[in-house]
């Protein structure tokens, strides 16, 4: 459970950096431009390795294109607040002891 928490907060901190990165370049341009899933994995430079758009496609069918569409800092964030409640749901019941009066 450690390991899942530690990745949910992990992407969480890389969607809100992303949407920070995203805000500070569009002071730059003037206008608000969202990096999209997309685009962020084609930077990161592993569409080489593992195209992303195929086997989205191969999945999803026609909805992989909207789902490519969408913001990266939103995608990430959203998957680390799954882990991190998906996780902390599970520590909870161990967290809880009997109170000894």
């Amino acid at each position: 459970m450690a390991l899942i928490r530690g990745i949910g907060a992990l992407a969480f901190v890389l969607g809100v950096t992303l949407l920070a990165l995203d805000a500070a370049r569009s002071l730059k341009i003037k206008t608000f431009e969202a990096t999209s899933l997309e685009r962020f994995w084609e930077n990161l430079g592993v569409n080489g390795h593992f195209d992303l758009r195929y086997h989205l496609f191969k999945l999803l069918g026609p909805a992989a294109e909207k789902i490519l569409e969408l913001p990266a800092a939103f995608i990430a964030f959203g998957i680390g607040m799954a882990l991190l409640l998906a996780a902390d749901g599970a520590m909870r019941e161990v967290a809880r002891k009997p109170l000894t009066f």
